[in-house]
C-alpha cells in the first residue's frame, strides 16, 4: 500500500463492502478505466467525456502495473473542480494477482489519494471488499464524508458486477470481445492465467 507508513499521509480504514460476485470480477472492475463515464456519473466521471486515451500496462514481479492518464476529475461532484485548466490526472494502478490492486490518483498541487481494493473471497459468488485509503490532503475533513463517497463510488460498481455473465472470469481472450480500453482488463486475465488457473477461473 504505497504511503500507508508514510507520516504525512492520512490513513483511513473504510467498512468493508459485501458484493454477490465473485473476486476476480470485483478486481476487473477496480482497474478497468473505460467505465467512467457510464457507471459513475453520479459520483465524479463525465458522461461527455467516455474518451480512454491509450496507455500500457507493465508485467510486474507480482502482476502489473498501469499508468493512466486523462482529463477525467477526481472530485465528487458537489465539490467545485479546482484543477488548473488542462490539468492532466494521473491514475496509477497497481495489481497484485489475484485479488489486490491499488489506485494512485495524482491531483493538483502534489496531491496524493492511494485506494486499495483488496477482494476476499467468501465464496464462489460473494466477495467481502476491504478498501484502506490514504492520502496527503484534506486530513482535517470528516472520515464519515470518506466512507460516504467511497460507499457510493463501489455500489456504482456492485451493480455491474453483480450483474455479469459468466459470473466466473473467463481466462480465454476469445471467449469474450475486448477492445483497446480494456487492455488492464487482459493483463489481468494474463497474470492469472501464468499463476496455472483454469479456462474459467473459479473460487
Amino acid at each position: 500500500m504505497p504511503h500507508w507508513d508514510d507520516v504525512s499521509y492520512q490513513q483511513i480504514t473504510c467498512p468493508s463492502i459485501d458484493i454477490a460476485g465473485f473476486a476476480g470480477r470485483q478486481v476487473e472492475g477496480f482497474i478497468d478505466v473505460a467505465h467512467f463515464a457510464f457507471v459513475h456519473t453520479a459520483t465524479f466521471a463525465d458522461p461527455e467525456n467516455p474518451v480512454v486515451p491509450g496507455y500500457m500496462p507493465k508485467r510486474t514481479a507480482y502482476g502489473f502495473e498501469a499508468e493512466y492518464r486523462s482529463s477525467v476529475a477526481n472530485y465528487p461532484h458537489e465539490i467545485e473542480n479546482t484543477a488548473p485548466e488542462g490539468f492532466e490526472w494521473l491514475r496509477h494502478f497497481r495489481v497484485h494477482v489475484p485479488f489486490t490492486a491499488t489506485l494512485e490518483i495524482h491531483f493538483p498541487d502534489n496531491g496524493r489519494l492511494v485506494i486499495m481494493n483488496a477482494a476476499s473471497p467468501v465464496s464462489a459468488r460473494k466477495t467481502r471488499m476491504f478498501a484502506p485509503m490514504c492520502r496527503n490532503f484534506d486530513k482535517d475533513l470528516p472520515l464519515q464524508d470518506v466512507y460516504d463517497f467511497n460507499l457510493r463510488v463501489f455500489e456504482e460498481d456492485r451493480a455491474l458486477v453483480e450483474a455479469q455473465k459468466p459470473e466466473n472470469l473467463p481466462l480465454d481472450p476469445t471467449l469474450e470481445a475486448h477492445v483497446t480500453a480494456d487492455r488492464s482488463s487482459i493483463a489481468y486475465r494474463r497474470a492469472l492465467r501464468t499463476m496455472g488457473l483454469s479456462q474459467f477461473f473459479t473460487a
